[in-house]
């Protein structure tokens, strides 16, 4: 099954509005994707959120801002993944199928960090995709509508 999208606007946006690139790999580095965040964030880069919470004045939550950036790091992405989890436990509440794996690309799929917090918070396994294009999606779609899978 594929999620075309899941609209959310909290992601990779709010990560570079933050961090640089070599400071993402860097505090990325110190972290243990294996042990959650006691943080609770809701990263926005504005109020606003449209799934899995449809809210235009949802209010973006980054605090507490511990001192150590690789700590405030581990607690965004955390929250990004719990927040991904949501999404995928609400498209099964309408009837999707129950999520089995996670294909993922963008920058967010370089990040082998991150990857191994999606996976422990999703309880599947997550890896990049062999496909990026929308094209490629849309192809896969239409063909399963056309063989009634």
């Amino acid at each position: 099954m594929w999620l075309v999208g899941g609209a959310s606007n909290t992601g990779g946006v709010v990560l570079r509005d933050l961090f640089s690139n070599e400071e993402l790999r860097m505090l990325s580095e110190k972290i243990d994707p294996d042990v959650a965040s006691d943080l609770d964030y809701y990263p926005l880069m504005r109020p606003g959120e449209r799934f899995p919470i449809n809210d235009p004045e949802l209010a973006p939550r980054l605090e507490p801002r511990p001192e150590d950036d690789a700590e405030f790091l581990h607690g965004i992405l955390e929250s990004m993944s719990r927040i991904e989890s949501m999404g995928f436990q609400l498209m099964a509440e309408m009837g999707a199928y129950p999520l089995n794996e996670v294909k993922t690309a963008g920058g967010g799929a370089q990040n082998p960090v991150w990857t191994q917090i999606r996976e422990r918070v999703l309880r599947v396994p997550v890896s990049p995709s062999d496909q990026v294009e929308a094209s490629y999606g849309v192809a896969v779609l239409a063909r399963s509508g056309y063989n009634g899978s």
